[in-house]
Formats: structure tokens, sequence, C-alpha cells
């Protein structure tokens, strides 16, 4: 199995962040937000093991922690900087959450078969054998226990514009669509409950492509995200929108292990 990115890539991205941001789900700026958090809310969460992986400077993590005071929370990462930057936001916004320096591929581990719930953003498309990669993550679950897993859609129209703006970014990800996700599940042994698009459109996803942030393509990026802003607008007044396979920005799946 090939990684897309390395430790000293984490390592660099989590060291370049400012600020400690907490999570926000109010507002029709953060819709997306709620989105997701309708999709987790889905799992009961309460009075649950519940494990993050690739949970390094996590915004979730501590947000579920204050949600669900009856539940345990543990975030995994095997970059240092993400584990400290997590720990501090944990600190910062008292949320009682278990911070572990850990690679999720390693063989033997002590958290192995010992979580109700595990979640992931953003993690499995870093890698080209999906099955494989939800194998190991798969490993953390007990028995009947349930996989929340969101990627971004690098299949529609959000990936085309990361390719032709930053190679660099979109050679990073694993570009599946709903179908190749689903099987990835399917392949890993997992049994999807149910997965789809998530939300109608959010090109502020693509930000990731101008750490500088300056340019015509920035330019152009920027008149995306205002036809965003108002679309979202348009949905927290008036409802959801369709998803699809060209402009949602996520893909998510909720599976149980079996």
């Amino acid at each position: 199995m090939e990684k897309l990115t390395d430790k000293a890539y984490w390592d660099g991205t989590y060291c370049r962040r400012k600020g400690l941001q907490s999570l926000n789900v109010d507002g029709f700026i953060n819709y997306t937000n709620r989105l997701i958090l309708n999709k987790l809310l889905e799992i009961n969460l309460g009075n649950k093991s519940i494990l993050e992986i690739g949970a390094g400077d996590s915004v979730w993590l501590p947000y579920l922690a204050k949600e669900f005071p009856s539940s345990r929370f543990v975030g995994v990462d095997y970059s240092d900087a993400g584990c400290a930057l997590l720990s501090e936001r944990a600190k910062q916004e008292n949320a009682n959450v278990r911070v572990i320096h850990e690679d999720m591929f390693v063989e033997e581990s002590p958290l192995h078969g010992s979580f109700d719930v595990v979640i992931s953003f953003g993690v499995v498309e870093h890698f080209d054998n999906l099955g494989h990669v939800l194998a190991a993550k798969k490993r953390f679950l007990k028995p009947d226990g349930v996989m929340f897993t969101l990627i971004p859609n690098m299949a529609g129209a959000l990936g085309a514009l990361t390719r032709t703006w930053s190679r660099e970014v979109y050679d990073k990800h694993n570009p599946h669509d709903l179908d190749s996700f689903l099987r990835g599940h399917q392949h890993a042994g997992m049994e999807v409950i149910h997965g789809g698009y998530l939300g109608s459109t959010n090109f502020g996803v693509l930000s990731s492509c101008f750490p500088e942030r300056k340019g015509l393509s920035w330019q152009m990026s920027r008149v995306l995200v205002a036809m965003s802003l108002v679309i979202l607008w348009i949905e927290d007044k008036f409802g959801d929108l369709p998803t699809s396979k060209t402009f949602s920005p996520y893909i998510y799946a909720i599976s149980r292990k079996t």
C-alpha cells in the first residue's frame, strides 16, 4: 500500500496553522458543518467509547466531547505536532479528550477492539488502497462497532479545480467517487448502513490550494466561494439542495463491523 502523504508533510501542515479556532455549527456560513454533525448524530454517541483516527488538531473531537460528557473520547495521530495541537485545543476548550501518539497501522495496540465508534475526517483518501486502510481502522472497533468516514469529493468539480490550481495537493488524494468509496468499505469487511454525497456545494474547501492566497486563480476561487455562501444562505433559509457527484464537497459512509 502506498501512502500519498508522509509524516513530514503532516508535521509541516500542523506547524503552519495559526490560532485554535473552535468548531462552529451556527449560522449559514457553517451550514456544511451542521450537515456533517447531523450525520454523526445518526449514530448514538451517548455512553459510548469513541475514537478519532487522524485526530491531529481535530475541531470535532473536543466539540463532541463537550456535547456527550457521558462518553469516552480518544484521539490518535502519528504526528507529534498534530497531537500537541489537539492536546492544547482540548485543554483550551475544557474538553475531556485523551490524546495518543500512535500510527493507525501498528500491528499490536491496546486500543484494538476497544471502541464502539471510530470516526475519521479526511484521512483514508490519502492512501492508494482504501480497503486496506479501512481494515486498519476497523481493528479499533468492538464487535458490531460503527465507523463514520468522511472524505472530500475529489471526483467532481472540486477535484478538477484542485488538479488545475494545485497538482501537488491533488496528488495527495485518491479521487474516490461514491461507488468506489462504498466498495472500499465492503472490501474491508464493513457492512455499509448508508452513505452518500454530503452538501450541495462548498468551494471553500479549495482553500488548501492557495497557501499564499494571491494571484488570479486565488481571485477566481474567491468568486466561487462567494457563490457558495449565497447557496448556503438559501439552504439555511429554505432547506437542502440536491447533492451530486459533480458539486458536493464531501462523501460519507456509516458502516458496521461484521
